[in-house]
């Protein structure tokens, strides 16, 4: 199912979303740096389910809400509003949302801020300060960043999508990826100009997303009361030990699963172990 290109406009400006397919609303959110396109494989046989509604986050893709790199998105409190916005915007909740990476975090501490925008959350290795480190990190947000500062250093600019295929394929982040998702990625994460393409979340932009992580996670599962279901990754996951016990004591109804042998990027490159999840979204 090919999936409708639709500009969705909101005050600032304009999101770019994917839809697709029919029943109860689906709202999904990428992670930092990705775009709403990375995840097609994932998300496409599920338009048989619901009226899927994939956007691209500010500063990403080819949304065009203001991002200026000089501001840093603290606690990504301004991604949570762009999701209430959003989802008034496709006609109010409740709405399942449904997110990976950052946001993950961001669509459920936006549910949790706004009693009825969800009728559930999907949280897909969902980042978020330790807790009992929240304290220290929100009181200073300059220490070293390592993930920061490599986005930071991210090349920007391509001669061409092939290039960039070439450069990033089996690589970092990307290693393990499928061929199609990885060009998935780049149709939806570059942009073109006068000598090739370039990254359609600056790489300051993206550096600035990733020091303002959440450090609000607790306050938020302390106050959630909503249903979750919450996916983690094998190794390398952000949330390997940032409260997962917390999380069980403070809701042991909710669903919390691992997944041995999978990285971050999960739902990218095992999508067949992720989707049942989404069906099972009450």
């Amino acid at each position: 199912m090919t999936p409708d290109e639709i500009f969705i406009d909101l005050p600032e400006g304009r999101v770019f979303t994917l839809q697709w397919g029919e029943g109860p609303l689906l709202v999904f959110a990428h992670a930092t740096g990705m775009c709403a396109r990375t995840y097609l494989q994932l998300l496409e046989p599920l338009g048989a389910h619901y009226r899927i509604v994939a956007f691209d986050a500010r500063g990403h893709g080819r949304t065009t809400l203001p991002a200026d790199p000089a501001d840093i998105p603290f606690d990504w409190k301004i991604y949570r509003r762009d999701i209430v916005a959003l989802v008034d915007a496709l006609g109010g909740g409740p709405v399942r949302l449904a997110g990976h990476s950052f946001g993950a975090t961001s669509a459920f501490e936006a549910a949790v801020d706004n009693p009825g925008l969800a009728s559930s959350v999907l949280l897909i290795d969902p980042p978020f300060i330790p807790f009992e480190q929240a304290e220290v990190y929100r009181n200073n947000p300059s220490a070293p960043h390592p993930m920061a500062e490599q986005a930071a250093r991210r090349r920007s600019h391509f001669a061409s999508r092939e290039a960039a295929f070439n450069a990033y394929h089996g690589r970092g982040v990307f290693a393990g990826w499928p061929d199609r998702a990885l060009h998935d990625y780049l149709e939806g994460g570059l942009l073109p100009d006068e000598s090739g393409v370039h990254l359609a979340c600056p790489p300051a932009w993206e550096a600035n997303s990733f020091r303002g992580v959440s450090t609000t996670m607790q306050q938020s599962m302390e106050n959630c009361r909503l249903p979750f279901t919450l996916l983690g990754a094998g190794f390398g996951s952000p949330m390997a030990s940032a409260g997962e016990a917390e999380i069980r004591r403070l809701h042991p109804q909710a669903r919390i699963e691992r997944f041995p042998g999978t990285g971050h990027f999960l739902p990218v490159t095992h999508p067949d172990l992720v989707r049942p999840y989404f069906l099972q979204m009450p």
